[in-house]
């Protein structure tokens, strides 16, 4: 243990003395800072405006929906400058939530989450493609991990911020917020310079090919296969736990829908320690054994959850936010180190789409089903398929073992 957390510090150190990380990390900080105020404030908004938990839930069908231009956002990734993709990125989402400053309304808050989710998927993919181009495979993990214990920490202080402005100031006033972190989160690119991967890349395969480069990468490579598999079926019924648990937050713990921010950063505090601890864990078990564990604590979460009762969501808050870093990172990384810099882009948005797409698919059945079937039966069954998943991937991970 000691070595995990000394290898971390290392890495933090690393990050913090190398310009172009620590102007990213800068750059991630603004950006992820606004996007968790801003999403779970939309959710809070059409809750409001609407009264119903099916009409919120489409905020994160809205958001994952743009998955199916994954192809497309992974060849402009890999065609054009990674950092100057980021930049208009930033610009792109400034201007929609603008908009909800001076004009807010249901169906705007759904076009502006719409085009939100693009430029999230963009980001990505954008942001994975360039830091496998400034550090080393080995270093991948421990990179990854310090960006995801950024991103998690954020969710402490995101969706307590973005809730809390809601509740004093309204809706347009979160939008105005995200709106001025992604200026200065592009202020901050602007300023990152040396990096290898901002030149065109030279292939000139012809678009229909290109386009599905990343799938066939990942189809054809057995572990990136079988770690995306295992994603997309755990987190095909996650789609339907974001609509569920507005649900389980005002029919099962009789809260209003704001405590959906302190459930957040409690969940967020436990993704802290589990983005502490990956990078460690990744070294000495392996990306699949990360994963299962990630996996395994998701469905002991979602099982506590289920009870309803204060406590044991709060313990399953933990719980899930301690395993998601570790199923995140350890797929990415996956991704990251199996995959050639000239595919990164179209790999890792590929790699996303296929967890992604039945996970929208999940959202949107949710929306329709969650007054009939309510949060408990969702909750329920979601965690059994966490379990059994975890289960599977470490008899993948000794199944590969035997036969190396």
């Amino acid at each position: 243990m000691r070595r995990g957390m000394g290898g971390g510090s290392l890495m933090w150190r690393k990050v913090l003395r190398d310009r172009r990380l620590r102007v990213l990390f800068v750059g991630q900080v603004l950006n992820m800072f606004g996007n968790t105020a801003l999403v779970i404030a939309l959710g809070i908004w059409v809750l409001e405006l609407t009264g119903s938990s099916g009409a919120a839930g489409v905020i994160f069908f809205l958001v994952a929906v743009p998955t199916l231009c994954a192809p497309f956002i992974g060849l402009l990734v890999d065609r054009f400058p990674r950092r100057t993709v980021l930049i208009w990125a930033d610009l792109g989402a400034c201007v929609l939530v603008s908009l909800l400053v001076f004009w807010p309304s249901v169906w705007l808050i759904y076009v502006v989450t719409l085009g939100y989710g693009v430029s999230a998927q963009v980001y990505r993919a954008a942001r994975g493609g360039l830091v496998h181009s400034m550090v080393t495979a080995d270093e991948l993990g421990d990179v990854n991990s310090v960006f995801g214990a950024l991103n998690q920490g954020l969710r402490i202080v995101g969706p307590l911020a973005g809730a809390g402005v809601f509740a004093a100031f309204g809706g347009s006033a979160v939008a105005a917020l995200d709106a001025v972190t992604y200026l200065a989160s592009i202020v901050s690119l602007l300023m990152l310079r040396g990096v290898p991967d901002l030149t065109r890349t030279a292939e000139r395969e012809p678009v229909g090919p290109a386009l599905l480069a990343g799938v066939r990468h990942i189809l054809a490579t057995t572990a990136l296969r079988q770690m995306v598999v295992a994603g997309a079926v755990a987190f095909t019924g996650a789609g339907m736990i974001n609509v569920a648990v507005f649900d389980l937050v005002t029919t099962g713990l009789g809260r209003a829908p704001e405590f959906l921010g302190v459930l957040g950063s409690v969940q967020g505090a436990g993704a802290v320690l589990g983005s502490f601890v990956v990078g460690g864990l990744m070294r000495r078990r392996g990306e699949f054994v990360t994963a299962a564990t990630g996996f395994l604590l998701n469905g002991a979460g979602l099982g506590l959850a289920a009870t309803a009762t204060l406590p044991a969501v709060c313990a399953g808050a933990v719980l899930i936010g301690l395993g998601l870093p570790m199923i995140l990172v350890a797929a990415v990384t996956l991704v990251q180190r199996r995959t050639p810099n000239e595919v990164q882009g179209r790999a890792i948005a590929a790699s996303e789409a296929m967890v992604d797409l039945p996970y929208t698919v999940a959202i949107g059945v949710a929306t329709v089903v969650i007054s009939a079937v309510g949060y408990f039966a969702i909750y329920v069954v979601q965690a059994a398929v966490f379990l059994a998943v975890g289960l599977v991937v470490l008899r993948i991970r000794d199944q590969a073992r035997q036969t190396a």
